[in-house]
């Protein structure tokens, strides 16, 4: 069954001094009352409703154990459940800001069933992929 949620956009944030930050109040309601972070396939924090945190390892869990036994180590491991705070902030690991190398100033970019925190550099540079490149890719996938 498809997810209601779409995540979507780019929103510019800060990271405060207590490593809070603030999630976009348009996807503020379709998080839920309890997240997960958790370190993302490219070098960012990716942050799922805690309904499609589950879909998610349900998925996993199904996969031959011997296949998926690193990806559910290093994913499980770095995973975070926690809530949004009442200004709609959450708190960042000091662990998961290092993978990232997130400092002060972040993207949070929409991608369908969650949201993912860039660094503002490596975001800067990842968004500028070549259009040929994308065109190349959906021309694979059959659209």
């Amino acid at each position: 069954m498809a997810s209601e949620k779409e995540f979507t956009g780019e929103f510019k944030h800060s990271i405060d001094p207590k490593n809070r930050m603030f999630l976009p109040s348009s996807m503020r309601e379709d998080m839920g009352d309890e997240i997960v972070i958790v370190k993302g396939i490219d070098p960012c924090v990716a942050v799922y409703p805690i309904d499609e945190w589950h879909a998610f390892t349900e998925k996993l869990n199904q996969l031959p154990e011997i296949k998926v036994r690193k990806v559910k180590r290093t994913l499980f491991a770095s995973a975070c459940r926690t809530k949004l705070d009442s200004q709609g902030r959450i708190l960042l690991p000091q662990n998961l800001k290092t993978y990232a190398s997130l400092e002060k100033n972040v993207y949070v970019i929409g991608v369908g069933n969650h949201a993912e925190i860039w660094d503002e550099a490596a975001w800067e540079k990842e968004n500028s992929i070549n259009s040929d490149e994308i065109v190349e890719t959906l021309v694979e996938l059959g659209f």
